[in-house]
């Protein structure tokens, strides 16, 4: 431990450019404009913002902080030829498979290098987007009907606020958005140097992600204006019922009505590639990571080559004509639903089993300070756990039995039982680990025939021997952190609580409960 430094970004830039790139993607400019053209508009603006400061915020802060401080990473694809159902689902497309190929191999050459590649890259795929953004809205808003696309973009129902369903699609628009609870964040920002200042990059990439959305959203629907004056008559809604595919066909529809429709036709696919691309890299390399970092030994580039095969592999399912249905399903249940409960195992054990003064003693190793710790307290301990705990027990209530539609098609009553299915496999494995831990820490003290009692400690000193039976010891045991818990380097182990988790325990796991100075179970809030 210690011996082999971990590859850092070479600038900090670099790091911020493959948070935005990461996080800044096809939903943004695919999911937003579709979400706000059916939940009131401007309206929707107020769950997302309150949700994006509420819920994203601190729990992109929480996983940055995570990856940094422990040096270590975590253990859309639209079919054109659509089939009526999952009944005629069919093969996989020929030449969309070929599309999907080629981009898992410009994945696997841009990633192979980890943040030495990566970070370059980034460069292109982060910023390019915004200028495609803005070369598009400029020239949207030189034709008629622009301003009226855009008034109906922001003119808000006031009536879909109190509807729970807005604010159940705003918070999975949050998730999707940020990649929160995907592991890619933990990822990227466990390359950075320990002292690094992520809470800066932390604000800045969070509100790009959240205003690009909104300005995603302006470029669209003035064109979507000009679509409607051009061939609809001047009917915005009529021009807008794309539903999701919104971005796909309705607004390519409108550019092909430009002037020099070719031209902005390319930089518009182009933008999507580059947001698609960006994404992936988080979602592949976080895999990358994770078994790099159980063995070792691995030479990167097979292990890269290996994962992008096999995701190549798993892909083809959603190429075929049905596939788009599988997406929706998937999308459902592993992301809106799934992402939600992730994200509040992420916080409980942070804030709470690991103990929120603990975590903000960890911060301020890295930032010198414990910043910005009363709006942490609000959100981590209060605000983050009691909204998604609503969120998904309304959700469960109004949608736990509801099927899947897309358009006038149902899906079938075995789907059901299929999301629920991938919901499980998602989110169960979390409190199944726990109760295996929980086990194996009782069988231990029966094993070694340690007695049920716990020397409890005042000020650093022993007071008096305290008769606990040993399901509590075990208890407490499953919570206390991993022996090797903290900075990676040991030239970063400066905490009060490192230099004793540093020594090797010398009877396994027993003695970080007896521990004399400060019993690692202890979960200081």
């Amino acid at each position: 431990k210690g011996e082999k430094k971990k590859e850092q970004w070479d600038r900090p830039a670099e790091f911020v450019l493959s948070l935005i790139s990461n996080s800044v993607g096809l939903g943004n400019v695919w999911r937003f404009p579709y979400l706000a053209y059916k939940s009131g508009g401007g309206a929707f603006l107020i769950p997302y913002f309150t949700l994006y400061i509420l819920i994203g915020l601190p729990l992109y802060y929480l996983e940055l902080a995570l990856g940094q401080f422990s040096s270590q990473g975590p253990p859309r694809n639209f079919v054109l030829h659509k089939s009526n159902g999952f009944h005629e689902f069919g093969t996989p497309v020929r030449w969309i498979t070929l599309c999907l190929l080629l981009a898992w191999i410009i994945i696997a050459c841009c990633i192979i290098r980890g943040v030495k590649s990566t970070g370059k890259v980034v460069y292109f795929t982060a910023i390019f987007p915004y200028i495609v953004l803005l070369i598009l809205l400029i020239r949207a808003a030189t034709f008629e009907g622009a301003v009226t696309g855009i008034k109906y973009y922001v003119t808000p129902d006031w009536s879909k606020v109190r509807d729970f369903q807005v604010w159940r699609d705003a918070a999975g628009q949050v998730f999707f958005s940020l990649s929160v609870g995907f592991g890619a964040l933990v990822a990227y920002s466990s390359s950075n140097k320990f002292k690094n200042n992520f809470f800066y990059q932390c604000v800045l990439v969070v509100s790009c992600d959240c205003l690009t959305g909104v300005f995603a959203g302006f470029t669209v629907f003035a064109t979507i204006g000009f679509l409607a004056v051009k061939l609809k008559g001047g009917d915005i809604e009529r021009a807008a019922a794309g539903g999701p595919g919104l971005a796909f066909v309705v607004y390519p529809e409108a550019l092909s009505q430009m002037p020099a429709a070719p031209v902005f036709s390319i930089l518009f696919f182009l933008m999507l590639l580059a947001l698609g691309l960006g994404s992936q890299f988080g979602g592949a390399d976080v895999i990358v990571t994770a078994i790099l970092q159980f063995y070792p030994k691995l030479k990167r580039w097979m292990v890269v080559i290996t994962v992008c095969a096999v995701s190549f592999l798993l892909s083809l399912p959603f190429v075929c004509n049905g596939g788009i249905f599988l997406f929706d399903l998937v999308s459902e249940y592993a992301a809106n639903t799934s992402l939600i409960v992730i994200g509040f195992f992420e916080v409980l054990t942070v804030a709470y089993i690991y103990g929120f003064n603990n975590f903000m003693n960890d911060i301020k190793m890295m930032l010198g300070r414990r910043i910005p710790e009363y709006y942490l307290l609000i959100t981590w301990c209060v605000a983050c756990p009691i909204l998604m705990i609503m969120i998904f027990f309304v959700n469960i209530i109004e949608n736990g039995s509801k099927l899947l539609s897309d358009g006038d098609y149902i899906f079938p009553q075995w789907t059901l039982g299929v999301g629920w299915t991938i919901f499980a496999i998602c989110t169960f494995t979390i409190p199944a680990y726990y109760i295996y831990q929980y086990i194996l820490s009782y069988l231990y003290l029966m094993k070694n025939s340690i007695p049920a009692q716990l020397m409890t400690t005042t000020k650093g000193e022993m007071t008096e021997t305290d008769e606990t039976p040993r399901y509590i010891l075990a208890f407490r045991l499953t919570n206390s952190p991993d022996t090797h818990w903290g900075p990676e380097d040991n030239e970063n182990r400066t905490g009060a609580r490192y230099p004793q988790i540093l020594q090797p325990p010398v009877t396994a796991p027993y003695e970080l409960v007896i521990g004399v100075q400060n019993p690692t179970f202890q979960t200081d809030f």
